[in-house]
């Protein structure tokens, strides 16, 4: 991993791996780079015949791919805030044609000097798209740079990562001992402030808190815990609960509390890979019910 000073876009073709659960912020700060190298302002970049930008497809009816998802579409997806006629038109995965577009376009020659390839939400590939994507990241001759966003390392096949300098943008400034929950959340998913009152996530955020708490303590039965998420978006439920786990984790080391609560900090750690396994066993549409139900259950125990 290289430091975040070394980011740079220049004549020289770079390839890089960025990555941060800040799904807004790690893509504004690759826009303004790459609006900063290009001379571009940010609602020009992605009509420029230099760049091209890959996301999970967007589709008709009939499955043809007519576009990318924005990242405000990736956003809202993510968080589980789209209606079900938007959902049915982002595709879940990028796809190897997709891919065999980036190709042609990096076999053109650029219309000033340097050609950009951006793939957001890039752990979306599947197998055949990231195979593809790797051999054109071996063979490439244009002055071609490729930028990968995406939530984790771990996320992207070791032979892609091996080829792009990996920079990770989380936010690590200073934690505040004193700081709220909605205070720390917030800062952490800055695109969701602007909701708040049309999604009443505040009210949101305090619900699924005093329910996790009380799991905790066992004055919850886990059930009436779990029909109480049900009400929610799973997602953002997810989000949530991992963004507290972080939280209340930073708050005991910093208190120096670690030896007396070692044994909370295990169930924090177990209850955060947990969460990681629900968001994946979501992708494979096992019912989301059963996948509280059981949360719930190990929260309480």
């Amino acid at each position: 991993m290289i430091s975040l000073d070394k980011f740079t876009i220049d004549n020289i073709p770079r390839n890089y791996l960025i990555t941060s659960n800040n799904i807004h912020g790690r893509h504004e700060f690759v826009l303004n780079k790459i609006c900063e190298f290009m001379k571009l302002l940010p609602d020009k970049i992605y009509n420029c015949p230099d760049i091209h930008y890959v996301s999970l497809p967007m589709t008709e009816a009939n499955g043809k791919i007519i576009s990318s998802a924005t990242n405000d579409e990736l956003i809202l997806k993510s968080y589980g805030m789209l209606n079900k006629d938007e959902l049915k038109k982002i595709g879940n995965e990028i796809t190897i044609n997709q891919i065999r577009e980036v190709i042609s376009f990096t076999q053109i020659s650029a219309h000033k000097e340097k050609k950009i390839v951006l793939i957001n939400n890039a752990s979306s590939m599947n197998k055949e798209a990231s195979s593809a994507l790797l051999k054109t990241l071996e063979e490439v001759v244009s002055n071609c740079s490729f930028i990968l966003l995406c939530n984790s390392v771990q996320e992207v096949q070791e032979t892609i990562r091996s080829r792009c300098q990996h920079i990770d943008i989380d936010d690590n400034s200073s934690f505040e001992m004193n700081c709220s929950f909605q205070s720390f959340f917030f800062l952490r998913h800055s695109f969701l402030t602007n909701l708040k009152k049309e999604y009443d996530l505040e009210n949101i955020i305090e619900i699924i808190i005093q329910d996790f708490e009380s799991l905790l303590s066992n004055k919850i039965d886990p059930l009436d815990a779990s029909n109480n998420w049900s009400k929610h978006h799973i997602n953002l439920l997810l989000i949530i609960i991992n963004e507290y786990l972080i939280f209340s984790s930073k708050k005991i080391l910093l208190n120096n509390d670690y030896e007396s609560r070692v044994n909370v900090l295990k169930k924090y750690s177990n209850l955060y890979k947990k969460i990681q396994t629900i968001s994946n066993d979501l992708m494979m549409n096992i019912n989301s019910k059963y996948l509280l139900n059981n949360l719930a259950i190990e929260i309480a125990a």
